[in-house]
């Protein structure tokens, strides 16, 4: 009997079903964000009031099925660095290092899918 590839992709397709997708985009979206975190760190401004700096407070996280990079203690911050304030020049630190690294950002989180479909 010959092969009209109707099994061959059905055998395939019963190895993509094996894998769980939202462990996979965790997974590739984590990669992502410690990369992009990475990225930023030397681009987050230093403090000249307080020894808390945002640099020390930056970290990733995953939970309820999101992947988020965070300012911890000094999340009420960053925002006034990067967008500017009255008084503050705008800095975009957190924009300009995203917007630097896009491409690479979007490859890591499509990789692991990218790989999973040519196999």
């Amino acid at each position: 009997m010959a092969n009209n590839g109707f099994k061959d992709m059905a055998d395939y397709l019963s190895n993509l079903s094996k894998v769980n997708p939202n462990k996979l985009t965790i997974d590739s979206l984590e990669k992502a964000a410690s990369f992009y975190l990475k990225q930023l760190l030397p681009n987050i401004p230093k403090s000249l009031r307080t020894k808390k700096h945002m640099k020390d407070h930056i970290k990733v996280i995953v939970e309820d099925e999101q992947v988020k990079v965070v300012f911890e203690d000094t999340a009420f911050y960053w925002r006034f660095a990067e967008n500017g304030t009255v008084n503050q020049k705008a800095q975009h630190f957190a924009s300009g290092a995203y917007e630097t690294n896009k491409g690479q950002i979007e490859e890591i989180m499509t990789k692991k899918i990218i790989e999973l479909w040519e196999g």
